[in-house]
């Protein structure tokens, strides 16, 4: 199979829609399951990297193109879905491409709570029965403790063990039963948009499923400093007690799991969050978390 690179979307292109193969194509930015290429100034192509990640685009293509319509915030929108052709075995599409940073690089500021809150509840609707199920992110609470404990052991003497017990505690006290709602369900950094800090929209829906709606709330925590969560909440219209417990709960999940990978920007974010939510005990500490081998 053909890899992935600016060549064969050119060759894509020409094959299937000509009038955008004289563009630009940028350099890609890989993912674990897709390649995006910047085509021009306004146009991305999204390919899968592998067969395991083919169900995922389709899925995209499928649910994206209805449920973007009734979506007022920036996101990237279905434009074109291509067919296998140039030796390439699979779908893929064109999108359309959002202006500004990943928050990874410019993390959001503050004051972009409140539009974060109010897009994560034009999300968090009801799904059908037929919406998509993902086993990492649909699951129930419990089910994620193996990676929560994979990762604190990984981290350990870096960590408040007990004050992450008792946020886990709390969590796992309270009912975990909420509606199933659409979910982003992979809401981190690298897939949100800054615009000098501002809310500038959301990307990369390969993962969108069901599920209980803390989990995009727990993601919420990478992406803004503690202190702007109240005002991210109003924005949302609120949440009962036990999601926002569920929500700080898989944020420590997700904010352990970062802070062990080897790509510093990703564990500089796992670490700022658990400095937040109050299981590591400095920022002194936060910076002398270890390197992780491979």
């Amino acid at each position: 199979m053909p890899t992935p690179d600016p060549d064969l979307v050119r060759a894509l292109l020409a094959e299937q829609f000509p009038e955008w193969a004289g563009r630009d194509i940028a350099a890609p930015f890989e993912g674990a399951d897709m390649a995006v290429f910047r085509l021009g100034a306004d146009l991305a192509v999204r390919l899968p990297r592998h067969h395991g990640s083919v169900g995922s685009l389709q899925a995209e293509i499928r649910w994206m193109g209805r449920l973007a319509q009734r979506w007022s915030f920036p996101t990237q929108r279905i434009v074109a879905v291509g067919r296998p052709g140039a030796g390439f075995p699979w779908c893929w599409a064109v999108t359309s491409w959002l202006p500004g940073e990943l928050a990874a690089d410019r993390p959001l500021d503050a004051a972009a709570a409140p539009a974060l809150g109010r897009a994560l509840a034009e999300i968090h609707q009801p799904a059908p029965a037929d919406a998509p199920w993902n086993s990492e992110q649909s699951v129930g609470l419990t089910a994620r403790e193996p990676t929560l404990r994979q990762a604190l052991d990984r981290l350990d003497g870096h960590v408040d063990r007990d004050a992450a017990a008792a946020l886990w505690l709390a969590a796992t006290a309270v009912p975990d039963d909420g509606p199933r709602v659409w979910i982003h369900a992979d809401l981190h950094p690298f897939n949100v948009i800054s615009r000098g800090g501002a809310f500038g929209g959301i990307i990369d829906w390969s993962d969108i499923a069901s599920g209980d709606p803390a989990v995009d709330l727990g993601f919420a925590h990478l992406l803004l400093p503690a202190a702007a969560m109240p005002a991210m909440f109003d924005g949302y219209g609120g949440a009962d007690p036990a999601t926002v417990a569920r929500a700080r709960a898989i944020a420590l999940v997700k904010a352990a799991a970062l802070a062990t990978l080897r790509k510093p920007v990703a564990a500089a974010i796992g670490r700022r969050c658990l400095i937040e939510l109050g299981v590591a005990r400095s920022c002194s500490t936060a910076r002398s978390l270890p390197e992780m081998p491979p």
